[in-house]
């Protein structure tokens, strides 16, 4: 790989045995960790990316950002150790209002979440690792149906609480779900540097920074796929799965839509109904 190539931006969100869209095992997560450094990559912050970018014009070669969403324990105990081992970094998006609560907890608050979550001194064990904190909002809702105010409070006392009770500057957001339309990116941008979607490919040097590419690792279940990645030959690939995304967005729609609620719509995650 060179200068020139552009970033890889891996999405993970729980490291455990279970057999959901948002589950690595630990022994797959292990594995995907060696093969980064038997291919001479490094894995990073999206901090220490764009500090690369911003002082060189170019990524830092060879590496690919981590990015884990949600703040699950999983990631202290079975991600952070494995990350050690390597020196890597990477970025933890953080659901403020959630933090500390067990999988009850998580599924009584959110009807997306049944796994326990990082608390505020679980979080400082992460800083003090060397992994970047970033804001996945106050309450994980999907940004594009929720009122100006609403937007706005999500945003701006997510980063506040974060910085306050970490003691760090918070530039990253990962959109709830990767939604987000004008709106919430203007907003965005008033309180960010950066923003990650979900949609699948990388981020080139001339990207939106409040717009970033990533990949789910749930794509990469199969070790060859996770090698092809690594090595550059799954580009086109990743822009058929994208476009088959799109095509389902789409039906979605314009299908016929029966009485919905706020909570039914939130309901309806990208990593859970659109990983095809």
């Amino acid at each position: 790989m060179n200068n020139n190539n552009p970033l890889l931006v891996l999405t993970y969100h729980a490291i455990d045995d279970r057999s959901a869209v948002i589950s690595v095992s630990p022994e797959k997560f292990r594995w995907q960790m060696r093969q980064l450094t038997a291919l001479g990559m490094k894995g990073i912050s999206l901090a220490q990316a764009f500090a690369h970018l911003e002082q060189t014009g170019c990524y830092p070669p060879d590496a690919a950002v981590l990015t884990f969403d949600d703040g699950y324990l999983s990631v202290l105990e079975h991600a952070l150790p494995v990350m050690a081992e390597h020196d890597f970094s990477a970025t933890v998006f953080l659901v403020t209002s959630m933090m500390g609560m067990n999988a009850v907890q998580a599924r009584a608050a959110h009807p997306d979440f049944d796994r326990g979550l990082l608390d505020w001194d679980q979080a400082e064990t992460l800083v003090r690792a060397g992994l970047e904190v970033g804001s996945h909002t106050v309450s994980h809702p999907d940004l594009r149906c929720v009122s100006p105010c609403a937007l706005e409070q999500e945003l701006e006392q997510s980063k506040t609480l974060l910085e306050q009770r970490l003691q760090l500057r918070v530039d990253a957001l990962a959109y709830p779900y990767g939604h987000f339309n004008a709106e919430v990116l203007a907003t965005t941008s008033r309180y960010y540097r950066r923003a990650c979607t979900t949609r699948l490919g990388r981020c080139g040097r001339q990207s939106d920074p409040w717009q970033l590419n990533r990949v789910d690792t749930y794509y990469l279940q199969h070790p060859k796929r996770f090698l092809k990645l690594l090595e550059g030959r799954l580009e086109g690939w990743l822009q058929f799965r994208q476009h088959l995304r799109d095509l389902k967005n789409l039906a979605g729609r314009a299908a016929p839509k029966g009485p919905t609620t706020k909570a039914t719509e939130a309901r309806k995650p990208e990593r859970k109904i659109d990983h095809l």
